[in-house]
């Protein structure tokens, strides 16, 4: 591939995703016929589903985020069942659909359903759902924006905030297809939810792991896209500018909420132990580079379901330690007893005192666990798994 091409693919990207903004991105219209046995009969049943129309036009095999190889293997699956699937964004309003569709899946349920008067009658409606219930991570958010607010005087945009699920849309799914775990799975506790499916949500055991003997116990890795606050950036910049002899290594979107970067700009570029770098596709040396000593990958969130950033660095085998709300039961990764400021300090603390041999045999531990578990096999199955269960007999 020559340096050029990778830049224009970039550009082409950005274009589409500028015009989807605008305009809407329209249908991608039977995206799995490469999967279809070729015998040269069209497949007998249409399947809808409503997620982003972005990923499959990107290359499944990129590591940018795991939703891209696991909706290739979603449509993957449906192809094996003799469906041809249309894809159309959540948030599409357009009238593109055309006919009727034998199953729909829908990623963020809304009234009125794109799909409402293209539905056959004894189609399968099923939800697919990556996150917790909206109303509680939606305030769970807000909640972590006055609590900065009351601790700094300073007002920061929301960063993921979502539309709340109709109570009575939702409901009436034949299923729910989750990544939710034991403790995602309760913020639905105001719903009457219909039989659910767990997916595991995978990391990437292509990935080559830094050699454990490599890992420092004072260096900490923060990994996250999107939402600073919510995933709480600004709770370990507070607690590592206070720490000098400690390292703390960003590795997230920050850049693209500019009234974070002005509300902690000391602390991302004028602090010697915090390392600010920026958002890495996990497969580019930058990134491989940048985590390699990091002893620990540590992650206050407020909000999540089967943390992705969490089965990534187990991959790498990154000893991780998370909040509650990361929603990772998996006793090799350590919880966090609280997110407030106190509480993080005592706990980094502690961290950084543990010996290189235990952090060693934690990296093992991480990896093999990330082998065991979070394969993309593993989603794989878990995805087939669901949609036998759901259509036998449909």
């Amino acid at each position: 591939m020559t340096p050029l091409r990778p830049a224009l693919e970039r550009a082409a990207a950005l274009a589409r995703r500028a015009r989807a903004r605008l305009f809407g991105s329209g249908l991608a219209r039977d995206v799995n016929a490469a999967w279809r046995p070729a015998d040269g009969h069209r497949p007998a049943r249409r399947a809808l589903l409503l997620h982003v129309v972005e990923l499959f036009r990107t290359k499944p095999g990129r590591h940018a985020h795991q939703n891209v190889g696991q909706v290739h293997e979603l449509a993957r699956a449906l192809a094996e069942r003799g469906y041809a699937l249309d894809v159309a964004d959540w948030f599409e309003r357009r009238p593109v659909l055309r006919g009727a569709y034998d199953l729909v899946i829908d990623l963020h349920p809304r009234e009125p359903a794109l799909y409402d008067a293209h539905v056959a009658p004894d189609a399968k409606r099923l939800s697919y759902i990556g996150g917790c219930n909206p109303s509680w991570s939606n305030a769970a958010e807000r909640q972590r924006l006055l609590d900065l607010r009351a601790r700094r005087g300073v007002s920061l945009k929301p960063r993921r905030q979502v539309p709340p699920f109709p109570p009575g849309r939702f409901e009436s799914f034949d299923a729910m297809l989750t990544f939710a775990g034991t403790v995602a799975i309760r913020t639905f506790d105001e719903f009457r939810l219909p039989p659910v499916h767990r997916l595991v949500n995978n990391g990437y055991e292509d990935l080559v792991p830094t050699p454990p003997d490599r890992r420092d116990p004072r260096c900490f890795l923060f990994l996250a896209s999107l939402g600073q606050v919510h995933k709480g950036l600004d709770l370990l910049l507070e607690v590592f500018a206070a720490r000098p002899e400690l390292t703390l290594i960003v590795l997230s979107r920050f850049r693209q909420e500019p009234d974070f970067v002005e509300a902690y700009r000391r602390e991302l570029f004028e602090t010697p132990n915090i390392r600010a770098i920026g958002f890495l596709d996990v497969d580019a040396p930058a990134f491989r580079d940048a985590q390699e000593r990091a002893g620990w990958l540590i992650l206050p969130s407020c909000a999540e379901a089967q943390c992705g950033a969490i089965t990534v660095a187990l991959s790498l085998g990154i000893p991780c330690v998370g909040s509650a709300a990361c929603d990772i039961d998996d006793p090799e990764v350590i919880r966090l007893p609280g997110t407030d400021l106190p509480t993080l300090g005592a706990v980094v603390d502690d961290l950084a005192r543990r010996s290189t041999s235990e952090v060693r045999a934690r990296s093992e531990a991480s990896l093999a666990l990330a082998r065991r578990v979070y394969t993309r096999a593993d989603y794989a199955r878990s995805i087939r798994a669901a949609l036998d269960a759901v259509l036998e007999g449909a």
